[in-house]
């Protein structure tokens, strides 16, 4: 069953918050927590709120539920809404301040997760892959010296 968390109106841009994404995408909660509680970030605390209130949130919709059965199967930062002030400049003119806000969605669930999960490139793309083989290593054998 999946348990849904939004928090809206984070007076943090998005792009720094999304930057913190991969660390929790696709692994269970506790692990997450530990990522988000090693990164000195301002955005990994209200990450990490977001997690607790999810599982607060699935506790409280099924009380046989266990917590550590639980992982993030998508996790989403939008664009909020801008505010704009002016900031004096010089010769009397007035430049724009733009303080940007940020939305976050979160989908806990504790179905069985993918048997292998391989971060791609690029910010929280996320696909379930099967485990690859090591190369052998290539060494030529060295002739024998002769005397």
């Amino acid at each position: 069953m999946d348990y849904k968390v939004k928090v809206q109106h984070i007076r943090i841009a998005r792009s720094k918050i999304a930057r913190l994404v991969p660390f929790i995408k696709g692994i269970y909660v506790q692990r997450a927590l530990a990522n988000l509680h090693a990164l000195p970030q301002k955005s990994s605390q209200v990450l990490q709120k977001a997690i607790r209130s999810g599982m607060a949130n699935a506790l409280f919709k099924n009380r046989n539920i266990n917590a550590d059965t639980l992982w993030v199967r998508e996790a989403r930062v939008d664009m909020g809404t801008r505010l704009q002030r002016s900031v004096p400049m010089p010769r009397g003119s007035a430049g724009k301040l733009q303080l940007m806000y940020s939305h976050l969605s979160l989908t806990l669930t504790d179905d069985a997760p993918p048997a292998k999960i391989r971060h791609k490139k690029g910010v929280g793309i996320i696909t379930a892959q099967p485990a690859q083989k090591a190369a052998e290593p290539a060494v030529a054998a060295a002739p024998a010296k002769k005397e």
